[in-house]
């Protein structure tokens, strides 16, 4: 082979490797815009780490991540007990917004977390607008009052329990509770003693109950209470318990307030509305019966 031969082929094996290192560099580029494209498709945060999950777990073998912010914990993926963990904080214009933990079947070495980070940074102002969006529904979700779920929150919340308990063949228990001689309360000392007796009493009430157990403020001083995978047994000890903390307390017993409760079990084959009517006419039995006391639909 001449010179001028030996440096064509030179350059032709030099092309074909620009070529492929271009091909290489383009499918990445590609890949990343489409990344970045799939995580403006939403505002829901756990949706958003499971397309990122997704991008992410074939390159570096990743099987779930967790997500730690002020707002709440996140997660997407199912981690195994030999997964390897190490976290990244997540941070715009050096503010600390929460930090990322990564499950991965490979060994965390330094040129993961490098890859890692810099993936990340496509993550960080959807899930900024996400975490932002979350933050609103929950707002729109609390009752400003006492910081506990409002209607919408138990529309939502008794859906998923009639739901679940339906297909798991699980029991629940709906409480309704009305608290008795409120009005005069409103009317005699004004409403901002009344605030203060609902905020008391929605204090007082989550101390009687379990962490799994739900309260909500139905409206006006009218809750509810879910009590997860009990029966009628442990309807009665929670309203005993709730019963016996208002006898102790001062201020109820200084404006005369208690509380009456209507309790309902759930059945196979209810709807929320069949549940609520069932604990809403045991609530007016308890309000006949003398008020103080619960009873049972």
């Amino acid at each position: 082979m001449d010179y001028i031969s030996h440096l064509d082929a030179l350059g032709s094996e030099a092309n074909v490797n620009i070529l492929a290192t271009w091909s290489s560099y383009s499918n990445a580029e590609r890949e990343s815009d489409s990344l970045v494209e799939q995580l403006q498709t939403t505002l829901d945060v756990e949706q958003l780490l499971s397309i990122y999950l997704s991008a992410i777990t074939a390159q570096y073998k990743i099987n779930s991540v967790e997500l730690d912010t002020y707002h709440g914990k996140f997660k997407s993926g199912t981690r195994s007990k030999s997964s390897q963990a190490m976290t990244l904080p997540i941070r715009i214009n050096d503010r600390l917004m929460g930090r990322i933990s990564y499950f991965s079947e490979k060994p965390i070495t330094d040129i993961l977390m490098s890859s890692l980070t810099s993936s990340q940074k496509k993550l960080i102002y959807p899930l900024r607008n996400a975490l932002a969006f979350w933050q609103l529904q929950q707002m729109a979700l609390k009752d400003p009052l006492t910081g506990i779920g409002n209607r919408a929150m138990y529309d939502d919340a008794i859906e998923y329990k009639v739901q679940h308990a339906s297909r798991f063949k699980e029991t629940f228990v709906l409480m309704l509770l009305d608290l008795d001689n409120f009005k005069t309360v409103n009317d005699t000392h004004g409403h901002l003693m009344g605030d203060d007796i609902l905020s008391a009493f929605v204090t007082l009430v989550k101390d009687c109950l379990r962490g799994t157990d739900q309260i909500f403020r139905f409206g006006g001083d009218e809750f509810t209470i879910l009590l997860e995978k009990e029966g009628l047994n442990g309807a009665n000890i929670v309203a005993a318990r709730i019963h016996r903390a208002i006898s102790k307390n001062t201020t109820f017993n200084e404006y005369n307030v208690s509380t009456s409760i209507g309790c309902a079990c759930f059945n196979e084959n209810d709807t929320p509305n069949d549940l609520f009517a069932r604990a809403d006419k045991a609530l007016y039995a308890a309000k006949d019966a003398g008020k103080n006391c619960m009873k049972i639909a």
